[in-house]
């Protein structure tokens, strides 16, 4: 099961699916534990808490005595071993159970392991430099500066990264007797951030980071005091809180009619009544107008358009009829730049260039990203060039592959991030193929290109450099004629597929063959094509010359698999069948 943000806070636990599940089939829930009344009782003064950062907005222990850290029972191994976990001992997977099945993440602390009489909880934030040595490890962490800590305060020591991971000063062994139980509410903000910098991604971040509703603690905490002392013997010998929980219900009104027109779709006030009630929201009616409130595990309820996307979704959207959008009787405004560049396109492709579109995010430029997922892609691209340059080096390379063998002609119009401020550039680069003249050559064809977008625009353009010409398009806007319509381009003709490339290297060999004048050259291709078989992806004539009653016809072959790399042996043997098949034809004869 996806679940997406907006869902996390209610959905990332089996009650949550379960009570999805019993909304869209309209089944009744056989338990709901977050509609139970909780009350934490009886208070101890055994434990205290004080939270003294503001990350932590609520706090409940529970001090649980006597227990016996063992095997869990049979029934909680087997449950947890169905959803991936290992079970470690019955107290720890008490606190997963209680995961998985509400959605609060809770802790445990060996209470005897704290300093002084009695155990004193504190919360606040990482010091400078200061470590822990988390469950499982045995060297120390460096705690980052935005982490939140869960300290036992006698001694001002580390026992957990809140709404993280729990360290090993107050673990939980075989000989422990006495715990402290922790449900509590962290920061989502500062919770996602300490587990980006600490590279740790836990059940409990996950969780803490998607903003848990903080009535969930209660249940959080009495669930996990109530498995222990059915599976661990303890005895319960009451809780105690800090902070206050900060409820985030919200009234938000909705009407049968605005649902209606939202949707595309009736939906009549004894449906939004029906569909409300599967949800479980409260509501009041008052003629086709709802107050809707959404229980508090729905964070996500807070405009009349989330409770018409709930409508929706369990009204049934394949129930909505698609319907044909009316005919547009007014004349659509010209884009002027999307008109020029449409234009610039057209005639780029008229004149043999391929469009490309390439990376914005590349390792160097004037604007770095502040959250890059890559370091060669942390920085937004400065000009066009760059990146043209890159593709005509490839794609040159790949120039028999694409039956391009006398330059290789490429162009974009992309968007650039110069330190100025966004632009849309145009760049043009030809590679000519060859030894002879290449830098003549490419500036040669280039001042074509330039000829041909200055007719298209009728302003100059600037100079090209090298295998490129660049120029910014929103620079000759202002200078441009307005345009009243958009021109046709070519449009890809019918029947027109796109097959991806394949993964391995091609091999590119040559044949020149002498056949009479009376024989079409479509039959010596023919000829090729059989003895090359499956292999051959491309098969170009790039000469032809006729002498003595005989023409001789020379041919690129391009061979390629989809399922490996081919080896100089299996092309020679290729085409030494082709050779024999056009020498056993008379007056055929490879030269």
């Amino acid at each position: 099961v996806d679940v997406l943000p907006n869902r996390s806070s209610d959905s990332l636990s089996h009650r949550g699916i379960a009570r999805e599940i019993a909304t869209l089939l309209n089944i009744p829930l056989k338990n709901d534990p977050l509609r139970a009344h909780v009350e934490l009782t009886p208070v101890t003064d055994s434990v205290s808490v004080t939270l003294k950062s503001g990350s932590c907005s609520h706090y409940v222990a529970a001090y649980v005595t006597d227990v016996t850290v063992g095997e869990s029972p049979e029934w909680l191994r087997r449950r947890l071993e169905a959803i991936g976990q290992k079970p470690i001992n019955n107290v720890v997977d008490a606190t997963n159970y209680v995961l998985f099945g509400l959605g609060q993440p809770t802790h445990v602390f060996d209470a005897r392991k704290f300093a002084g009489e009695r155990p004193h909880i504190g919360v606040r934030d990482a010091k400078e430099g200061e470590t822990i040595v988390l469950l499982g490890e045995h060297e120390p962490t460096q705690l980052p500066e935005n982490a939140t800590v869960i300290v036992d305060e006698g001694s001002d020591e580390a026992v957990a990264i809140a709404g993280i991971k729990g360290g090993a000063r107050a673990e939980v062994d075989a000989q422990t007797t006495d715990v402290i139980i922790e449900a509590a509410t962290f920061d989502p903000i500062r919770t996602r951030l300490a587990a980006q910098a600490l590279k740790m991604r836990t059940d409990a971040s996950a969780r803490f980071e998607n903003d848990v509703p903080g009535e969930l603690a209660a249940y959080g905490a009495d669930a996990v005091a109530r498995l222990l002392q059915e599976i661990a013997g303890g005895e319960l010998q009451g809780f105690v809180s800090a902070g206050d929980v900060e409820s985030q219900k919200t009234l938000v009104e909705v009407s049968a009619s605005s649902a209606s027109a939202l949707l595309g779709v009736t939906i009549t006030p004894e449906d939004m009544e029906d569909i409300f009630s599967r949800l479980g929201f409260a509501f009041s009616r008052d003629g086709d107008t709802f107050s809707v409130t959404a229980p508090f595990e729905r964070r996500d309820i807070r405009i009349p358009e989330d409770l018409i996307e709930e409508v929706g979704r369990v009204f049934g959207y394949e129930k909505i009829a698609p319907q044909q959008l009316p005919p547009y009787d007014g004349t659509p405004r010209v884009n002027k730049k999307y008109a020029y560049a449409d234009n610039i396109r057209t005639a780029l492709t008229r004149a043999g260039y391929t469009e490309v579109y390439l990376y914005s995010l590349r390792d160097t430029g004037d604007v770095r990203l502040a959250n890059a997922l890559a370091s060669d892609k942390d920085h937004l691209r400065a000009n066009l060039a760059t990146g043209i340059i890159e593709a005509l080096d490839k794609n040159e390379k790949n120039a028999p592959l694409l039956g391009l063998y006398d330059a290789v002609r490429i162009f974009e119009i992309g968007n650039v991030f110069p330190a100025s401020g966004e632009e849309t550039h145009v760049c043009v680069g030809v590679r000519p193929i060859g030894t002879k003249k290449r830098s003549q050559r490419a500036r040669d064809e280039l001042e074509w290109v330039r000829n041909i977008l200055a007719d298209v625009l009728g302003v100059p353009v600037p100079e090209a450099s090298g295998d490129v010409l660049e120029f910014n398009l929103d620079a000759l806007l202002d200078t441009l004629p307005d345009m009243t319509t958009y021109e046709d381009g070519p449009r890809v003709a019918d029947g027109v597929s796109y097959t991806p490339p394949s993964a391995y290297p091609f091999v590119l060999r040559d044949i020149a063959v002498w056949v009479p004048e009376d024989v079409p050259v479509d039959e010596l291709k023919r000829c090729i094509e059989r003895r090359a078989g499956p292999l051959l992806v491309r098969l170009d004539l790039f000469d032809t010359f006729t002498k003595d009653g005989r023409v001789s016809y020379a041919f690129h072959l391009v061979f390629q698999s989809r399922e490996t790399t081919l080896t100089d042996a299996q092309v020679g043997d290729i085409m030494q069948s082709i050779e024999q098949d056009i020498a056993a034809k008379d007056g055929w004869d490879v030269r």
